[in-house]
């Protein structure tokens, strides 16, 4: 155990450089994501005040799709192609701790990103989480399934560049079938019934009710969370693939 998460740590610790040092993923997986949170969080202060900590959390959320499942859909995929992943399996290191160094880095990416934004909410009146040991739950939560899910969608990918374009579908399905960016309540009835069983809706109302201190449910968002992250490690490890597709 201790020498699995040793080798898990180190992994994590090269992705991170890895991230930092290539323009394309330190732009798509940091930068990017964080400069489109702040437009929106912006334009709906500039609409409506009293929307700040809705569009605020809400993005804390959306971030989860971008390290945690973008970026890592395409570092798994490419990885594999180039047989990165099947000599570092000949190696010391576990199969856990080699997926799960990936994991973490990306992990610590979007956990960075989180921090910015619990920073920002301070000049923006939002002011700092009421309750952080839920938000990081919803966070950790999150960041757990969606690189369970990098892991499912690299499995049907041939390339990086594919396995990226593939989430998009799931991103989708995520930012406009949960609480992330509209309420519920907005959307038509049968939509919201089922919008509130899809996987963003569990972690978009426990990082709010972590910010902000308001809202009820914890449990069951919790528990919902956990069902997610379970059915998501089931698929995973039926479908990741560490041999090529490709030749």
């Amino acid at each position: 155990m201790t020498t699995d998460l040793k080798h898990t740590v180190r992994l994590a610790r090269v992705d991170i450089l890895l991230i930092m040092r290539n323009r394309s993923a330190l732009t798509n997986a940091v930068l990017m994501p964080l400069l489109v949170a702040g437009f929106l969080i912006f334009t709906a202060r500039a609409q409506a005040a009293d929307q700040v900590p809705f569009m605020l959390t809400g993005q804390v959320a959306t971030l989860a799709l971008f390290a945690p499942l973008v970026n890592l859909a395409g570092f798994y995929t490419t990885r594999r192609e180039e047989l990165i992943l099947k000599r570092l399996l000949g190696g010391p290191a576990s199969a856990t701790a080699i997926l799960g160094g990936s994991a973490a880095g990306a992990t610590a990416v979007y956990l960075l990103q989180v921090v910015a934004l619990c920073v920002a909410a301070v000049p923006l009146g939002v002011g700092l989480p009421e309750n952080p040991l839920l938000l990081l739950a919803g966070v950790l939560g999150a960041a757990a399934l969606f690189s369970l899910v990098s892991m499912v969608i690299s499995g049907f990918s041939s390339t990086g560049e594919l396995a990226q374009i593939a989430t998009v579908p799931f991103m989708f399905l995520c930012l406009f079938l949960s609480p992330a960016i509209v309420p519920l309540d907005a959307l038509p009835e049968q939509l919201g019934r089922i919008a509130e069983y899809l996987p963003m809706t569990p972690v978009t109302e426990l990082i709010r009710t972590g910010f902000l201190g308001e809202g009820d449910g914890v449990l069951p968002n919790l528990g919902l969370l956990a069902v997610w992250v379970a059915v998501a490690a089931v698929v995973a490890r039926r479908w990741f693939r560490w041999d090529p597709r490709r030749g």
